[in-house]
């Protein structure tokens, strides 16, 4: 039997936050209306944590707008966890999409706006490099 996509999907963003020193682990999915729009969380000392939804487009080249068109539900439900501890900058709610020819594009929820998180150069990490738009090797280096 054949993995889903959305499995692999989470093995890779696992991997490449265990990468760069992360604890994770996944959630099951969670069809409440008020779950928390969560795939993985992601834990490292001396208190970060990361809140990361993983989702596939089918654009080639995804923005902010596709976040928004695709994923207004958990923007909505991150602005509402970032708004409850305005005073932790510990805390990164990001929602990861996966565009079929160029990888992973990730995006940082904030109250106000949703930032792209730019990418390192070179991106990536070991045999992902080809195919990731994530800084997590990057993150607070650039």
């Amino acid at each position: 039997m054949a993995a889903r996509a959305c499995h692999i999907l989470e093995y890779e963003a696992q991997e490449l936050l265990r990468a760069d020193g992360y604890r994770t682990q996944v959630l099951p999915k969670n069809n409440a209306r008020n779950a928390l729009p969560l795939c993985i969380i992601a834990f490292r000392p001396p208190g970060e944590t990361r809140y990361v939804r993983v989702r596939t487009v089918d654009r080639k080249d995804p923005g902010p707008e596709d976040v928004e068109q695709c994923c207004g539900k958990e923007t909505v439900l991150y602005r509402t966890i970032l708004a409850r501890v305005p005073v932790d900058p510990e805390l990164h709610c990001e929602i990861w999409l996966s565009a079929p020819k160029t990888g992973l594009h990730c995006f940082e929820i904030t109250p106000g706006s949703i930032v792209p998180i730019p990418v390192p150069n070179p991106p990536g990490a070991g045999s992902l490099a080809g195919r990731i738009r994530c800084p997590l090797l990057a993150r607070g280096r650039l």
